[in-house]
């Protein structure tokens, strides 16, 4: 009879790690060839050079990997060239919601322009706002910005990251 411990070491969660600047894509490649599920946000954005425009793909989260693991797989990631450790809270290794990564995927799925960090409407900057239709539905944040453009920010509670998501006005109601 396995005992509650073990149990638990068999649940696989959501992780962040931090990792190497610029090396996202490589290390997430990496884990998912050590049968680790590693994801990371990509994003299309245009980057401009004094001679050209380009179409880039860049992580959204720069030095950030997602992984979902089990307790037991800790060190199998540690070992990985380029991981330079869990993101922790409170001295432990933070736990992301897996409602907090299914939001990440579909925001960057959706195509929205999106960038790390910030919201907008009819609102003042500090209201808190919820997405009230649309695969979004639910998720909250908070108005940075005003302006012509609506953006919802939203907050990814576990590791303290913020994605800023230009949305329709009439999506967003406030919140108390």
């Amino acid at each position: 009879m396995k005992n509650s411990k073990t149990i638990a070491d068999n649940t696989r969660r959501w992780h962040a790690v931090y990792v190497s600047s610029r090396a996202e894509k490589k290390i997430s490649e990496t884990l998912n060839g050590k049968g680790i599920e590693a994801y990371v946000p990509i994003v299309k954005t245009m980057r401009q050079w004094s001679d050209r425009k380009k179409m880039v793909e860049l992580p959204l989260l720069n030095g950030y990997v997602f992984i979902k693991i089990n307790t037991l797989e800790n060190d199998k990631v540690m070992q990985t060239k380029g991981v330079v450790n869990f993101v922790r809270s409170e001295g432990k290794i933070a736990a992301i919601r897996d409602v907090e990564i299914d939001s990440l995927k579909q925001l960057v799925a959706l195509g929205y322009h999106i960038e790390a960090n910030g919201i907008n409407k009819e609102y003042k900057e500090g209201d808190k706002v919820k997405i009230t239709s649309g695969v979004l539905k639910g998720i909250e944040g908070y108005v940075v910005e005003v302006d012509e453009n609506k953006q919802i920010e939203v907050l990814l509670e576990s590791i303290g990251q913020c994605i800023r998501v230009k949305l329709p006005k009439d999506l967003l109601i406030p919140l108390k």
